[in-house]
């Protein structure tokens, strides 16, 4: 069983792990920034909300398989601690440190997001929006130390998805200032009649 594991093909297995899981957390951010836009009907939102939780917890798990997968490489392996304690690698100790912190963030905005109703509104809120810094952090991670960004394809998507999430949360901020404010008790109405 070990030798099966230690013949696997640990290096293309950890950069596609890599490149899946980015993919999948841009995806599931993009659909979190529209998730807010208010034209979606009720039963939309429930969608893009399945849906957004799907990718970005199945994003974490991928990245958190892409970490593991380090551990067993024979190209350049890492030790437990370089896996799990950020900046301790000894190949681009600071690259390899924000894609660990990347991981821990993401970990804790799924597990916040699970324990919502138990925190208070705001304090939630903030924690969420740490996927922003979680995300730019995993972008670096990827697009620096990433072998396949040597690639044009690979470099441009990595580029596209940014700027997506950038065009979107500024729709986003656009739509919000510029929206009509609904007062509570139209609200109120609203919900009643629902």
């Amino acid at each position: 069983m070990i030798s099966y594991i230690v013949d696997l093909p640990t290096w293309p297995i950890i950069r596609t792990l890599g490149i899946a899981s980015y993919v999948m957390l841009t995806l599931g951010i993009c659909l979190g920034i529209l998730y807010s836009f208010p034209q979606w009907s009720r039963e939309s939102k429930a969608d893009i909300y399945k849906l957004h939780s799907f990718l970005t917890i199945s994003g974490t798990v991928v990245g958190l398989l892409h970490g593991v997968f380090t551990v067993i490489d024979t190209y350049m392996p890492f030790s437990w601690r370089e896996l799990l304690v950020p900046f301790t690698a000894r190949n681009h100790p600071v690259l390899n440190g924000l894609g660990i912190l990347a991981a821990y963030g993401m970990l804790i905005v799924i597990l916040t997001t699970d324990l919502r109703n138990k925190l208070k509104k705001k304090l939630w809120f903030l924690i969420h929006l740490s996927s922003y810094p979680i995300f730019v952090m995993a972008f670096i991670h990827g697009y620096f130390l990433g072998t396949d960004t040597q690639l044009p394809v690979i470099r441009l998507g990595y580029i596209v998805t940014a700027a997506t999430v950038l065009l979107l949360t500024i729709a986003r901020a656009f739509i919000r200032r510029f929206s009509p404010k609904k007062s509570k008790a139209q609200t109120a109405s609203r919900s009643r009649s629902a």
